[in-house]
């Protein structure tokens, strides 16, 4: 069985148990570095899964300070660390795209109040000023979510509820290529296709109940939403 294993803060790759045995052996690991394997809910010391006569086991408090536990099962957690990243909760990532989608509703206002007009040359004037007023207000609107989603990994609402766009696993800043291109316009493309778009577009909402809560479109574009502000 091969193991991850990460040392002092870095992730060394995998490793055969003999590679670990013998690593052991020879002090290139100790007992408070920690490994990782498919079935393992977190990562743990290598004390407590290989025995050798040259270290005693760790206490087991190591444990519950490593910053590489893996994400718990339990889906009705509100948040769960992932390094030192947490990532963002459900009901906080749908409530970000419903103050999206509530917002950009708003830019609409001017364009429904030209319609209760009458068909008067004054009236006439007066609604392509409001159509107008409502292209600017979607115009600057798109333009400054692009700018963030570009320079921040934030749409408006992830920037209000405090939530952000990382790479995974790295946890970095992802760019604009990651932000819009994959992430957005890709998703949207494939949801316009007849009958298999909105199949895909269901089942990309519902991706966000995997252990790691990323959706089909960050699973395109290698990206994860976290808790916080990017850095400054």
């Amino acid at each position: 069985m091969n193991y991850h294993v990460a040392k002092n803060g870095a992730q060394l790759g995998q490793m055969s148990e003999e590679e670990i045995t013998g690593r052991l052996a020879t002090g290139e690991l100790s007992a408070g570095d920690l490994c990782w394997t498919d079935g393992m809910a977190e990562w743990q010391p290598l004390g407590s899964k290989f025995r050798s006569p040259v270290f005693a086991p760790p206490p087991s408090a190591a444990a519950s300070i490593n910053p590489y536990a893996a994400p718990s099962s339990n889906v009705l957690r509100a948040s769960i660390a992932v390094g030192d990243l947490e990532l963002a909760g459900r009901w906080y990532r749908w409530l970000s795209a419903f103050l999206e989608n509530l917002i950009f509703g708003l830019c609409a206002v001017p364009l429904v109040l030209s319609g209760i007009f009458d068909e008067s040359s004054d009236a006439s004037e007066m609604n392509i000023y409001l159509a107008a007023l409502s292209g600017l207000l979607f115009l600057a609107l798109g333009l400054f979510q692009l700018v963030m989603l570009a320079t921040r990994g934030q749409s408006i609402g992830k920037r209000l509820l405090g939530m952000r766009i990382v790479t995974y696993p790295e946890g970095q800043s992802p760019g604009g290529v990651k932000t819009i291109l994959l992430r957005g316009v890709v998703p949207a493309v494939i949801g316009m296709i007849p009958v298999l778009g909105p199949l895909f577009s269901l089942v990309n909402v519902c991706f966000i109940f995997r252990e790691d809560r990323r959706c089909i479109h960050d699973l395109i574009a290698g990206t994860q939403v976290v808790n916080g502000q990017p850095p400054q």
